[in-house]
């Protein structure tokens, strides 16, 4: 041992691998005696070997401050902890864990340098009660606790600074896992940390401990392991008491830490910008603003912070950011923005003010960039949804009546004129059926381009649906520019249209109104072109007419009569009659068809023929024909409650009601509603009705047929209806329209249609019924050519309910 070394116990068998300097002389250093030819080879011959420890030439790498090692026995007071990795020229490596304290030894002032290994490399243990005196005596005075535990974690160990600390005897506390008990016991979130150390691994961290008077402390603790032959024997602990001003520091920096993560990790752009500038010049980006935009943070930091804006400055929502800057408060804005490549980008704006630490002065803004650009482009299709037509891309009804409005008010203000056309494709229809709807789509598009080309940009075409249109027109100095641009549209419409290579020619009636002559409101304007349309299609179709008063005369009195049936739905003012049908061969009643009847409160009863013509225009019948079926069904329950059971009940149906899309829906909801038997109730349907959309009216047959009800083809022979379609469709029934009926017993002509519609019915299995018998000759003539069923004059005309079972109740009695 060299002279100036401290006299006593050899301390190279304590656990910490230790030396000992005084004014940077080596005195000693610690090592298993199984490591000298790793450690003590090294160190011992490095260090010893030389004068003194600063000049020993000993190859320090991955040092935090590997330049202090030479002068950590210089200073006063505790040095840092500095994690450290030795190599030697043999290639050998030892990361050690390093610290430094002054140790007071006899008549010597030494620094304890203690190096701690962070990985298995050195094993220590206190073989000798002598070496444990010294080592006592070294742990002693350390300002931090240190505890030596088994692998299991139960203290063995504890200097007298854990006592202090802790408030704990450290004999009681022999054999306890005090490595991580907190206030309410053992700390279970840490319990994996434990096990870390059993498989060698080091753990440094922050733990809440408490003092045995009760008081919770935050401390700072290390825990290394020991190891003998690759096998941890025991875990070093030293601990170091957190202040409170510490505390708050290390929470103030954990926090920034974790702010700056959010800032960097975050998906919207982040801008920092600074207040006290005019032009709010850019201080921090993050990723995302880089990746939004496109540029990177070194070409942006110190721009103007509005830049992205470029040249785009009539952006309403701009003025609500220049405000908010100017005012020091956070706003909000949706922004046109532009990319670095020049690709525009919607950018939905949040900006908030950062104070000082006062809390007085704004020093900066943050803003938070979100590219909202495809938000932006769905909500703008689904607006362009919500005012367009789908078909043709025309504005729709919706946003018509806002153009109306308009101009209207534009009208008004300037002192010029405004012009509604309603145009109305003659025979759409037949163009339709006969070429196929997805032909008939095509027409209609055509048609709209068409009419958008007759106007100027400021007017409007919108289509009202079907093959109806409106042109809306603007700032008109002279109501004769309507028949201008009415012409023109004609002329336009006269050019054939190529329809999957076949040429097709359409033509159009066309009403007109303006404002403010005929009106100040859209909807007046709407209805008296349409009624000066129909003018038209009255008078030979294919031309232009304007509104005059007095074609309104009658359109008041159907408007009236309108306004009256929707009174009348409200309050009851319909009823039914029913007209029996009656067995041919046997004379008994077998049914009855329901009739609506509308018992005015003024006018009295009205018959059908003065009101039907209004509700199918009105598109009232809907609702009208709904309640007939309805309370025919509820009618049909009742009679069969009362003992009339057999009863066939028919109810006619409209077209309009017929070509709804749930119309199968809404007759099963009623049959659902009121409990009829669906195979009593049969719905009669015109000839000329089913002939319209062939394959629509095939499905929609179908879907009736599914719910167990009949169908009846009334007014046969009257419309166009061949064998063949006749054989498709589903039908149970045939009527015989009454023009046929009237002279069977004296016109051979219509005695011999008669007789071949009966014997085709036979021939295909469908019941025949006979309508409009009005006495025994045309009843007896029908029973001879074996037609099934009648109803007319001849039998009953259409009563009442409680007339029709009176009526019923005399034929079978």
């Amino acid at each position: 041992m060299e002279p100036n070394q401290p006299q006593g116990s050899d301390i190279r068998e304590h656990p910490v691998c230790v030396w000992v300097a005084q004014l940077g002389q080596f005195l000693q250093l610690n090592a298993e005696e199984t490591d000298r030819q790793t450690v003590a080879s090294h160190l011992l011959q490095l260090i010893v070997a030389m004068p003194g420890v600063q000049e020993a030439r000993i190859c320090w790498q991955d040092a935090t401050g590997a330049g202090e090692i030479g002068s950590v026995s210089a200073g006063d007071g505790d040095t840092p902890p500095l994690t450290v990795r030795y190599k030697g020229d043999d290639g050998f490596s030892l990361l050690l864990h390093l610290r430094a304290h002054p140790l007071m030894h006899a008549t010597l002032e030494c620094w304890l340098q203690g190096m701690l290994p962070v990985a298995a490399g050195l094993m220590a243990g206190a073989k000798a009660d002598e070496d444990a005196a010294l080592f006592a005596a070294l742990t002693a005075q350390s300002p931090f606790s240190v505890l030596i535990l088994n692998a299991a974690g139960e203290l063995i160990y504890a200097n007298q600074a854990y006592a202090i600390s802790s408030g704990y005897c450290p004999d009681d506390q022999r054999g306890q896992p005090v490595l991580w008990r907190s206030g309410d016991g053992f700390d279970n979130r840490l319990r994996g940390q434990l096990l870390a150390l059993k498989e060698g691994e080091c753990w440094e961290g922050e733990i809440l401990t408490r003092r045995a008077d009760g008081r919770h402390v935050w401390e700072q603790q290390t825990v290394s392991v020991l190891t003998r032959q690759g096998v941890v024997t025991h875990l070093i602990a030293i601990r170091r008491t957190l202040s409170h001003a510490q505390r708050q520091l290390r929470e103030v920096e954990q926090a920034l830490l974790l702010r700056e993560q959010a800032l960097v990790s975050s998906s919207n752009g982040i801008m920092i910008t600074r207040s006290d500038a005019s032009d709010h010049s850019i201080v921090y980006v993050n990723p995302a603003f880089e990746k939004i935009t496109g540029y990177s943070a070194d070409e942006v930091i110190g721009r103007e912070g509005r830049f992205l804006v470029r040249d785009d400055l009539q952006q309403p929502d701009l003025e609500e950011i220049r405000t908010a800057l100017r005012e020091k408060r956070a706003g909000t804005a949706l922004l046109r923005n532009y990319r670095k490549d020049g690709t525009q980008f919607w950018n939905e704006l949040h900006i908030s003010p950062v104070k000082d630490a006062q809390g007085a002065v704004t020093t900066h803004f943050v803003s938070v960039i979100n590219d909202v650009s495809e938000r932006v482009r769905y909500q703008k299709e689904l607006e362009y949804q919500a005012t367009h037509d789908s078909l043709t891309g025309l504005a729709n009804r919706s946003l018509l009546n806002d153009r109306i409005a308009q101009a209207i008010a534009w009208a008004k203000r300037s002192g010029l004129f405004a012009g509604v056309l309603l145009l109305d494709l003659d025979h759409f229809k037949l163009i339709n059926d006969a070429s196929g709807h997805g032909a008939g789509d095509e027409m209609l598009r055509q048609v709209a381009a068409r009419l958008t080309q007759c106007v100027r940009d400021t007017d409007t075409v919108a289509r009202l649906g079907g093959d109806e249109f409106v042109v809306v027109l603007t700032d008109l100095a002279d109501t004769a520019d309507i028949d201008v641009v009415a012409e023109k549209i004609l002329q336009t419409l006269a050019r054939p249209i190529d329809i999957q290579g076949q040429e097709i020619f359409v033509t159009a009636s066309i009403g007109t109104s303006v404002y403010p002559r005929d009106g100040d409101h859209g909807e007046i304007l709407l209805r008296y072109a349409d009624i000066a349309m129909y003018r038209v299609k009255e008078h030979g179709r294919n031309s232009v007419r304007q509104f005059i008063p007095e074609m309104g005369q009658n359109a008041i009195s159907r408007l009236n009569m309108e306004a009256a049936m929707r009174r009348g739905l409200e309050q009851n003012e319909f009823l039914l009659h029913f007209q029996p049908k009656i067995d041919l061969t046997s004379r008994k009643v077998v049914g009855a068809e329901a009739l609506i009847r509308w018992q005015h409160p003024q006018i009295g009863l009205i018959h059908p023929v003065e009101f039907i013509g209004i509700a199918e225009e009105s598109g009232l019948i809907i609702q009208l024909g709904e309640w007939v079926l309805r309370r025919a069904c509820e009618q049909q329950v009742r009679w069969r409650e009362a003992g009339l059971a057999s009863l066939q009940i028919a109810v006619n149906m409209s077209s309009r009601q017929f070509r709804q899309d749930d119309l199968a829906s809404k007759v099963a909801q009623i049959i659902l509603d009121t409990g009829i038997d669906p195979a009593r109730l049969t719905l009669e349907l015109t000839e000329s009705m089913v002939m319209q959309d062939l394959n629509s009216t095939l499905a929609t047959l179908r879907s009736l047929k599914n719910l167990g009800v009949s169908i009846s083809l009334d007014d046969f022979g009257t419309g166009y209806s061949s064998l063949s379609y006749l054989r498709r469709f589903p039908i149970d029934e045939l009527k015989i329209d009454k023009s046929f009926i009237n002279d069977i017993h004296t016109n051979p002509d219509d005695a011999a249609i008669a007789s071949a519609v009966i014997a085709m019915s036979l021939s295909l299995g469908l019941d025949v019924v006979a309508e409009g018998i009005e006495n025994a000759e045309q009843a007896a003539q029908l029973r001879e050519m074996k037609c099934h069923q009648g109803q007319g004059y001849y039998f009953s005309r259409p009563v009442d309910a409680e007339q029709f079972a009176a009526f019923v109740r005399r034929q079978e009695g």
